[in-house]
């Protein structure tokens, strides 16, 4: 596959998504799962040398493995994240050709890899499977919101998209994404925190949710949604008895303003000055060392 169809591009930009099924192959996401099973393998010997728990689960499949380790010690599960661990093949997949032929279709080529990047382990939600952390962040739904809503004034005229790609089958019971269609031509709505005791990131006011029947869209593994920056999304808890993996990629013209103008982006592709695409690991592990310190006080958030 290379880039998208000029249906796949008709259909993001009226619908504001796009479903691309089969967008990567196993081995192109083979080596980032690798890549988190040695994070994963770290946690569990820390944990057993600590003596809080007593066996490393290697037995476990990828998407049950990090339940008991998180249910030990929930910094096992919000260490894993960027850049933090981020290792060579997760910075390589970020070069991925197939995956940035199709970025590229979108924002054009020169590409910046934003700062705002995730990767989540969204943990069932019954407490048979993820004892105390059923009522964590890891584990509950995530509520309506638009990508746009965490970023900076400076980027509200900048196409930012999101490559949402889960590492395992996402369907209705694990917490597929929902997304309401067409309303990414329409102003940013006001996001607010939710209440202290409920904790999670910033939503959508509720009195501003637009009235559209919300579209459930289930992804296999190597399928990618790509949403708009303005769409509004959310997911439901996990009802399954395995982790929900994936990963929250965010793209947009390397010369357009990104909205996180004090945190490290990534130059991944550019026909203009391939030169200064940032090949090393190293390279970009210092300049988020170095953001820590000097960005210090910085505004993160547009909203008070």
């Amino acid at each position: 596959m290379s880039g998208l169809t000029p249906q796949q591009l008709e259909f993001f930009h009226a619908e504001g998504y796009l479903h691309v099924p089969a967008a990567l192959r196993p081995e192109d996401l083979d080596p980032v799962q690798a890549e988190l099973e040695e994070i994963i393998d770290r946690s569990a010997r820390r944990l057993c040398a600590e003596g809080k728990i007593d066996s490393d689960y290697a037995a476990l499949p990828f998407a049950k493995r990090l339940i008991p380790l998180g249910r030990a010690d929930d910094a096992a599960v919000a260490g894993i994240n960027f850049p933090a661990n981020l290792g060579r093949n997760i910075f390589d997949f970020l070069h991925n050709p197939r995956l940035l032929d199709l970025v590229e279709a979108l924002v054009g080529p020169e590409i910046y890899a934003n700062s705002c990047q995730h990767i989540r382990p969204k943990l069932p939600a019954t407490n048979d499977y993820a004892g105390g952390l059923s009522q964590s962040e890891w584990a509950r739904s995530t509520a309506w919101h638009q990508d746009l809503g965490v970023l900076l004034p400076e980027a509200d005229d900048t196409l930012v998209v999101t490559t949402w790609i889960p590492l395992v089958d996402a369907n209705r019971e694990n917490g597929a994404l929902m997304v309401l269609p067409r309303c990414h031509r329409e102003p940013l709505r006001r996001h607010v925190k939710p209440p202290a005791e409920m904790g999670g990131n910033w939503m959508i006011d509720p009195v501003e949710l637009p009235p559209v029947e919300p579209v459930a869209i289930p992804v296999r593994r190597g399928g990618l949604l790509a949403i708009h920056c303005r769409t509004p999304h959310s997911s439901q808890p996990n009802r399954s008895d395995g982790i929900r993996w994936s990963m929250d990629l965010r793209w947009n013209d390397a010369r357009k303003p990104n909205g996180r103008p004090h945190m490290p982006g990534l130059l991944v592709r550019s026909s203009a000055h391939p030169e200064l695409v940032v090949r090393d690991l190293e390279e970009w592990r210092t300049a988020w060392k170095l953001a820590r310190v000097s960005s210090r006080g910085a505004r993160s958030y547009r909203w008070d």
